[in-house]
């Protein structure tokens, strides 16, 4: 998998809330739509969820005109780029790709107030698993301990997750400053619930 070429693909055009079924076809053949709207696939019994989620925080899809400087990618500034976990997608994408166990999803309406995560939440299907970690954090150091000024996971949890990463050579710290994604729907339900930059 081109890791570059299919962030360039996922990101060709914005996606706002109600257009997140044309990204289907990034996903493998065999997912699975919940009664919400939302896309999930499972690999393996591992008792963690992996998220990102589609729609961008945009009303009006538009194409996308990508400039290319070095390992920066942005937009030629009539759209946007940011505000967009297309990020979070590829990550989810490579590690399906690469069989890594765990119940992948991925919600719709994020931007829009975690519309679909919400209505899984109260689903009661995730009542066996341990922990939740979404990919939809700026920047490339952090795991999110708190958002919304709450805590959504343990100390101990983020610096264990620190730990391995880092074994990597990244440099990830544990990090209170968290806003909202869909990981935070899940608090009352899952022990462990995060953010990753």
């Amino acid at each position: 998998m081109n890791i570059k070429k299919t962030f360039l693909s996922l990101t060709s055009k914005t996606y706002p809330y109600g257009f997140e079924n044309e990204l289907v076809g990034f996903l493998p053949k065999s997912h699975t739509q919940d009664e919400h709207g939302n896309y999930f696939y499972k690999i393996g019994n591992s008792r963690t969820v992996f998220t990102s989620h589609l729609d961008t925080a945009c009303k009006d899809q538009v194409d996308v005109r990508h400039v290319v400087s070095g390992n920066i990618i942005r937009t030629d500034g009539k759209s946007i780029l940011g505000a967009d976990d297309k990020a979070g997608v590829t990550i989810l994408t490579w590690m399906m790709k690469n069989k890594i166990p765990g119940l992948y999803y991925f919600f719709i309406g994020e931007e829009c107030g975690c519309i679909g995560s919400s209505a899984a939440a109260k689903s009661g299907d995730f009542k066996d698993y341990d922990r939740i970690i979404s990919f939809d954090r700026r920047a490339t150091t952090s795991i999110i301990t708190h958002q919304s000024w709450s805590r959504c996971c343990s100390d101990e949890f983020a610096d264990a997750f620190c730990q391995e990463l880092n074994k990597s050579g990244l440099s990830y710290v544990k990090d209170d400053g968290g806003v909202y994604t869909d990981s935070a729907e899940f608090v009352d339900i899952i022990p462990e619930c995060t953010n990753v930059s």
